[in-house]
């Protein structure tokens, strides 16, 4: 081989062997800083589409089976449909605790969440055994959206007011009529008396 044509391959491999050199370093430079190194960086949504519909429907990790959810003009509508097992009660005031964050303390754009339990195994032959109304300008949204998985909305005539729960006929058909009370705190009974 000549010279001429050796030097262009020589060059070639010292190239080489530099950049392996550098590649192999570069994991050392990141073990040196500590940091780690975000590739993606993601962004929580703010505004609700059809795009991200699904993402933030299964990212709230409901207990209770979704039917049907449509976004429409700032109005999310959610179909659930309603399981046989016992404590229900207490799973439906949590995914209704979750949907309603989720609209409002998440979502900038979402004005109003139509939240509807419905019984049976299709469209055709659900019914709907009762509904909720939520809207972004409730007063007690801020104040007492925490409280909301431990209280009892079905009975609770508080909650059921904040809620706008609407029973059917088909409620009281399966589960009898929707008896409620009103639970009168502690602060405002002391102060009465």
């Amino acid at each position: 081989m000549n010279m001429r044509m050796a030097k262009p391959y020589l060059a070639g491999l010292l190239a080489a062997l530099a950049v392996t050199l550098v590649l192999a370093w570069l994991p050392h430079l990141h073990k040196e800083t500590g940091r780690d190194v975000s590739v993606f960086h993601p962004t929580p949504a703010t505004k609700l589409t059809n795009s991200n519909l699904v993402d933030a429907m299964v990212g709230l990790q409901l207990s209770g089976q979704l039917a049907k959810v449509e976004w429409n003009h700032a109005i999310l509508s959610v179909e659930m449909k309603l399981s046989d097992d016992a404590g229900q009660s207490q799973r439906w005031a949590e995914d209704m605790e979750k949907l309603i964050r989720l609209s409002f303390l998440q979502m900038d754009n979402v004005s109003r969440i139509l939240l509807r339990y419905v019984e049976g195994n299709d469209q055709n032959t659900s019914r709907l055994l009762f509904a909720i109304d939520v809207r972004r300008g409730d007063n007690w949204l801020l104040d007492e959206i925490d409280k909301l998985s431990q209280a009892d909305p079905i009975h609770d005539e508080r909650w059921r007011e904040r809620l706008r729960i609407s029973f059917t006929s088909a409620w009281e058909q399966r589960f009898g009529p929707a008896d409620s009370y009103t639970a009168v705190p502690l602060k405002k009974q002391g102060a009465a008396e």
